[in-house]
């Protein structure tokens, strides 16, 4: 049985040149779709009524490709970074200082304190639950 075929009249190179208007005017459209779904009676699809403004200015955050403005301030001299370095050890060192040790018999105090688990009889119900076979 032969099939028919429909002819709509146009190329192939023609029918890709039509899709491909039909795809740029689509992309077209699309950069415009914020400002006409604005516009858009809530009836025929658009923002439903109770719907907040968008704001007048922009987002406090920074876009993507946005770079930030160049350092008003220099990075540290070698002799602020001594002294920082100097610093900073010499307020670890009090502090370690500071800090009474460990002592042992407190810690054995805290862990005799708390109750320790009984061990389980035997021929009573094993450890994972569950009862022994007969």
């Amino acid at each position: 049985m032969a099939q028919s075929r429909v002819s709509t009249g146009l190329s192939r190179s023609s029918t890709a040149v039509v899709t491909a208007v039909v795809l740029a005017a689509a992309a077209a459209v699309c950069g415009c779709t914020t400002h006409i779904a604005d516009s858009v009676p809530v009836v025929a699809g658009g923002l439903p009524e109770h719907t907040p403004a968008r704001p007048a200015t922009p987002a406090e955050f920074p876009s993507v490709h946005e770079r930030p403005e160049p350092r008003a301030q220099g990075l540290l001299t070698e002799d602020e970074r001594k002294k920082l370095k100097d610093d900073l050890t010499a307020t670890r060192e009090r502090t370690t200082k500071s800090e009474p040790p460990a002592n042992e018999q407190t810690a054995k105090k805290k862990l005799a304190g708390k109750k320790k688990a009984e061990p389980a009889a035997t021929g009573s119900v094993s450890a994972a639950g569950a009862a022994p076979n007969p």
